[in-house]
């Protein structure tokens, strides 16, 4: 028994050796905003599954675009800008919260006309039939905002105070681990640099919080938990009482918080660090670095001819248990040690040039090995001729014996008109290469954000083996947005039957 125990802290030891060093190598960088287009084209690619592709997409109709894009980053290698979309990113608000202190500007008076809008999301399958859909309304006057459908919450705002009543979650509580959603009131008030906020729902669950934080620099909230809930050593039907606590702080370039329910052995720990740095190329500044990490505009590309590095990490640690009322996805469930992380270079002067290095390390509950991903990708030339190329490694543990390979190139030959085309194909040793996966890709665009896509794809390389169509149209205006992705199989017979699809209809007033 010894032997065996001995065997494996050691084990715990060097996982979290490799983990560290992984961390220190490695970060990861925002990019576009992530859309149900983009899941769909990892699904057509082969590159996720279907249970993969269903969590983000789940995500993304419930507007949780942040574990959207940290799922994006595990199944698929690709990441993008959970602040980009213009939904409410989770736990932001945190740091942010009014001192309650008058500003030396008078507030403008909150506008007293309605105003909002109407969204209805579905997904379709196979067959051609919703496979699930979701519809809201949100109204906005004063200082209220009113959301029925798919969440029913009345919210209150001013000057700091936030006042909730229906369906509060992650938004609502300011967490930065996602939260269930609960029914009841949720209330915070700030005085000074400080604040106090509250949270009881129907069920008698009760949440506490404190917070300190000075804005623009940093910020820390301690927070308890008080539910009922049945215990497996108790009896159907006798309840146990539920107890919580856990901090999480927020500074220039990152977050961490760490939440601990009485008697479980570990803690859920959930870390985001961020930063960059651009450098002067031009001769006035020749050899000047300014430092941005920290800032939540790492990504961006800076001034013409700054050479822009930029990093994000992303990681969960928790052991088999974690707090009732957190809300991981299943492959963070199921990880002792889950990480993404990514590394990105960019050199406008040289053919806007960007070279982004990404990897995933996932360490299972029931497993002593860790599952680790990397990729290397990059992407060069003039603004109407574009190339890119990228090499994944998807099992770093077996050597990288699956690899897969995939070039792309995207043509501008008018402004309002692209023209693309993409070849991946996977390794296996020793069996070698499987058929390419082919895409090409034609895109028509208007002054605005509006455009029509369509892309053949032949997953087998060949037409009469398998040919598939996806279609893309996107109607932006001041009033109206309509949305519809949809991936037809049965292409090469002419006969074009829905393989799986996305439609989403908003209008504002």
């Amino acid at each position: 028994m010894s032997k065996d125990r001995h065997e494996k802290e050691a084990g715990v030891l060097r996982s979290s050796v490799i983990a560290a060093a992984f961390f220190a190598l490695e970060g990861a960088v925002l990019a576009a905003p992530l859309g149900e287009s983009e899941v769909f084209d990892w699904w057509d690619n082969g590159i996720i599954t279907v249970e993969e592709a269903t969590e983000i997409l789940d995500l993304l109709e419930e507007g949780n675009q942040e574990e959207a894009c940290l799922l994006a980053q595990t199944y698929a290698q690709e990441t993008c800008d959970e602040t980009a979309s213009g939904k409410t990113r989770a736990g932001s608000t945190l740091g942010k919260i009014s001192s309650g202190k008058k500003s030396a500007k008078a507030p403008t008076r909150p506008d007293l006309t309605p105003h909002g809008y109407i969204d209805w999301k579905g997904r379709i399958d196979s067959t051609g039939h919703l496979e699930s859909h979701r519809t809201e309304l949100q109204v906005q006057f004063y200082r209220y905002t009113l959301r029925l459908g798919s969440q029913e919450l009345l919210a209150y705002k001013n000057l700091g105070s936030e006042a909730y009543f229906g369906d509060v979650s992650t938004r609502e509580l300011h967490s930065q681990i996602p939260l269930d959603t609960l029914w009841g009131t949720a209330l915070l008030y700030p005085f000074g640099n400080f604040h106090v906020a509250g949270l009881l729902d129907t069920a008698k669950t009760t949440q506490f919080r404190l917070g300190y934080g000075r804005r623009g620099i940093a910020s820390v909230e301690a927070f308890y938990w008080h539910g009922f809930g049945n215990i497996q050593q108790a009896s159907d039907s006798l309840q146990a009482r539920i107890h919580s606590f856990g901090m999480q702080t927020k500074f220039p370039f990152g977050q961490v918080a760490s939440w601990w329910q009485h008697g479980q052995k570990f803690p859920l720990i959930k870390v985001q660090l961020h930063g960059g740095e651009k450098k002067e190329r031009d001769d006035a500044n020749a050899g000047k670095t300014i430092s941005k990490a920290g800032q939540n505009g790492a990504g961006n590309s800076g001034p013409s001819g700054a050479v822009t590095y930029s990093w994000r990490t992303t990681a969960y640690i928790h052991r088999e248990e974690f707090p009732r009322y957190a809300r991981l996805s299943k492959t963070i469930q199921r990880s002792r040690l889950w990480g993404s992380q990514s590394l990105s270079v960019k050199a406008p002067n040289l053919l806007d040039t960007r070279v982004s290095a990404d990897g995933t390390l996932i360490e299972p509950l029931d497993a002593d090995t860790m599952a680790v991903r990397l990729k290397l990708g990059a992407e060069s030339g003039p603004e109407f001729l574009r190339f890119s190329a990228s090499a994944t490694c998807r099992d770093a543990g077996s050597n990288c014996r699956q690899t897969d390979w995939k070039g792309g190139l995207n043509l501008t030959p008018w402004e309002l008109w692209a023209l693309g085309a993409s070849v991946r194909v996977r390794h296996d040793r020793p069996e070698g290469f499987y058929p390419p996966h082919l895409e090409f890709s034609s895109k028509f665009m208007d002054s605005g954000q509006s455009y029509t896509k369509f892309t053949f794809i032949l997953p087998k390389g060949r037409p009469r083996d398998d040919m598939r169509l996806r279609s893309e149209f996107l109607i932006s205006g001041e009033y109206l947005d309509i949305s519809l992705v949809c991936t037809f199989k049965d292409v090469h017979r002419l006969h074009l039957t829905p393989l799986r699809g996305f439609a989403e209809a908003k209008v504002r007033f």
